[in-house]
């Protein structure tokens, strides 16, 4: 069986990746630090269960699209709006992790993934 990558996996990887970094350049400490490398090791999971298994890319897919809605809601949830940068982060990194990862299963079928 012949494994199709698709552009998303790649995607979430580099957002889980920035994911982990990112509390580091904001300085981000407590709740908002443990939410970012807890979720952006679950996002590079995905992304690389969607890279190297074959027929997991979509619910992998799915999966991601659940991660960034708790990215989203965690500024909130953990309690860490009052910094502002880390929850723009969470917002616009779950904005665009649920755009990627709903891409296929919104747009109109083109032949499977790319």
């Amino acid at each position: 069986m012949h494994h199709r990558h698709h552009w998303q996996d790649w995607v979430f990887g580099a957002i889980g990746l920035w994911l982990i970094v990112s509390p580091f350049a904001f300085a981000a400490t407590g709740a908002a630090l443990w939410s970012f490398i807890v979720l952006g090791a679950l996002v590079v999971a995905m992304a690389a269960l969607g890279l190297l298994e074959a027929g997991a890319e979509e619910w992998t897919d799915y999966g991601v699209a659940v991660l960034a809605v708790l990215l989203v809601a965690s500024p909130w949830v953990m309690g860490f709006t009052a910094m502002t940068l880390p929850t723009w982060n969470a917002v616009l990194c779950g904005i665009v992790l649920a755009v990627a990862a709903l891409w296929t299963h919104l747009m109109p079928h083109e032949g499977g993934h790319a």
